[in-house]
């Protein structure tokens, strides 16, 4: 079927454009509309309309320019058009990733036989669209809204982009719902099991959700929002893993991507910063590269966002505590919206350290498929950084009526064995490369005091990730020992072998015959004593029975070859096959 020039449009709209790029902000991006800083506007409002001082005489006389330079008259126009003019050329002249595109454009032939042919082109459009979450007792949002199109002009309920943010934000919130266990959809487009969306979010706290939905923090007090810190470092990361950077260098690859700011997103020459910065100001790229990359790669890799998230949430207590003693610096406006959601105190940050931890665990427990080695390193590397970052913040941070309430190490370590860490540890007690990092923990246990339980079985863990240890050492130590016995001894003399002869011999009594060459040969395979091997088929049992000392000819190879000729009649006929 034929695609028109206006049908392409009205399809790319909303539904051509992918569904990540469609509702890439939880709220309108303040690029578009300075004008969503705070005031709500009306529901007839345009998306494309923008309030613009009208300083210039061209504007005044209802002229304006566009990004191709030439100048139109829009003073005939009614006035919604002229505000959506103005709008759309405003926009297309700002700095960042353009939200209309052209994507393909070709001959087309009408589906009548006698229509003739068309040029059609496609393109693409980004719309942002706004959704607004309020409290039960909001006048205008206790019910939540978007603003796109479908929602305001279809009287579509609920509406895609309201889905797919309460999709994300349920990921988040109901961490613990069991994925077999279906979720009941409402009609406002949040699960039942979510209840209060405005509730979960005041829970969370919204800087640290936004973190979770890799989105940026719209800043009140400025018409631009610069990208947080966890998208800063998240592209960094990604930057990394696309140069092919190992993860134990990541730490100290390109620290400068996550100091400067840079004032345009090419930088000639240099290829890493330019998609740092294209990755910061374009969420749709940050997005479909996050997609691509391996689930497994420390950009992507869950463990270390929780790890992340656990140092964001106890920096905001240390922050929250300041901000008891002395009035910060920063934006009034700011803390009071930090209020509404309530206090960041031990309670809050507590209570949110234990999800992340818990997360932890159900990714290691429940996932659909077994972790791979790197993928188990993570998960314990970033458990035993939150339990050292909690033991080590013995210090009341505010006041309070008891310990619980002053201190956040009481209250997840000190005062009670609730198997803070160490539960998700037991899964991994392979990872014994943390030995030492947990037994300096132990020593800071000894000195703030902790339950005896809790004690006990940090021990026990230890005890047991040791005993793996020893056994896997064992392992590689013995099969270190069966390659040197494989291996020639370097100080035989090496002379020229004689002609080989081929003879069928029996591998066993009465067993399968192979060809072995004989002939005298002095070469390194045949100066060396053939060992009895377990991993060969046939061959184990006899070895055993003989008594063979397989860790012994690493030492010395007179005296394997002694015991070969005594214990074993193989090892006489090799003798003979040497002499021969």
């Amino acid at each position: 079927m034929s695609i028109s020039p206006t049908t392409g449009m009205s399809m790319l709209s909303l539904e051509g454009t992918p569904t990540m790029a469609q509702a890439r902000f939880p709220t309108q991006s303040p690029r578009t509309s300075p004008s969503m800083s705070g005031s709500e506007r009306h529901d007839d409002t345009n998306e494309w309309e923008e309030d613009e001082e009208e300083d210039d005489d061209d504007s005044n006389r209802g002229v304006i320019s566009s990004p191709s330079g030439f100048r139109y008259d829009i003073s005939q126009l009614p006035h919604k058009t002229q505000q959506m003019v103005r709008g759309l050329y405003h926009q297309v002249s700002t700095p960042g990733p353009p939200q209309i595109s052209l994507e393909l454009c070709g001959i087309k032939e009408e589906d009548d036989a006698e229509g003739g042919f068309f040029y059609a082109f496609q393109m693409q459009e980004t719309v942002p669209c706004s959704i607004r979450i309020g409290s039960k007792n909001s006048r205008t949002y206790s019910t939540p809204r978007c603003e796109c199109p479908d929602a305001r002009y279809r009287n579509q309920k609920p509406c895609k982009h309201l889905i797919w943010l309460f999709d994300r934000i349920s990921k988040q919130a109901l961490f613990g719902h069991d994925l077999e266990a279906s979720l009941t959809l409402t009609e406002y487009g949040y699960p039942e099991q979510l209840q209060d969306p405005f509730d979960q979010i005041s829970r969370i706290r919204l800087d640290i959700l936004a973190d979770d939905l890799h989105c940026d923090i719209f800043d009140p007090d400025n018409d631009t929002s610069d990208p947080s810190r966890s998208r800063i470092q998240e592209a960094r990361e990604m930057v990394a893993a696309l140069a092919g950077v190992q993860p134990q260098e990541l730490d100290t690859y390109r620290p400068d991507l996550g100091t400067s700011h840079y004032t345009s997103p090419i930088r000639r020459g240099d290829l890493e910063a330019t998609l740092f910065s294209l990755l910061l100001s374009s969420h749709s790229l940050s997005e479909w590269v996050r997609t691509e990359l391996e689930s497994s790669g420390p950009a992507v890799e869950p463990f270390r966002a929780m790890e992340r998230r656990v140092s964001r949430i106890l920096s905001e207590l240390e922050t929250y505590s300041s901000s008891l003693q002395n009035t910060p610096a920063t934006s009034v406006r700011s803390q009071k919206e930090k209020t509404v959601e309530g206090p960041r105190d031990v309670h809050w940050a507590a209570t949110q350290v234990q999800h992340c931890v818990r997360k932890i665990e159900l990714l290691v427990s429940r996932g659909s498929d077994p972790l791979s080695e790197p993928a188990r390193a993570s998960a314990a590397r970033s458990l035993v950084s939150i339990l050292k970052a909690v033991v080590s913040r013995n210090v009341d941070s505010h006041g309070g009526d008891t310990p619980d309430d002053r201190n956040l190490f009481m209250r997840l370590v000190g005062n009670h064995d609730t198997g803070f860490v160490y539960s998700a540890l037991e899964l991994l007690v392979d990872q014994s490369q943390f030995i030492e990092e947990l037994e300096g923990i132990m020593e800071l246990l000894g000195r703030h005091g902790a339950p005896t339980t809790y004690v006990a079985n940090m021990r026990g863990l230890i005890s047991r990730m040791r005993s793996h240890k020893a056994v896997r050492h064992a392992a590689n130590a013995g099969e270190s020992s069966r390659r040197r016995s494989q291996t020639p001894p370097m100080d035989e003399p090496q002379v020229p072998p004689p002609p080989l002869l081929l003879v069928q011999t029996p591998t066993e009594e009465e067993g399968p015959k192979r060809t072995t060459p004989v002939g005298g040969s002095n070469s390194p395979q045949f100066l060396t004593p053939e060992l009895p091997s377990s991993s060969r088929p046939g061959r184990g049992g006899a070895a055993r029975g003989r008594g063979s000392t397989r860790g012994a000819t690493a030492g010395s190879k007179r005296t394997a070859s002694l015991g070969n000729a005594q214990d074993s009649p193989r090892g006489s006929k090799k003798k003979r096959v040497r002499g021969a």
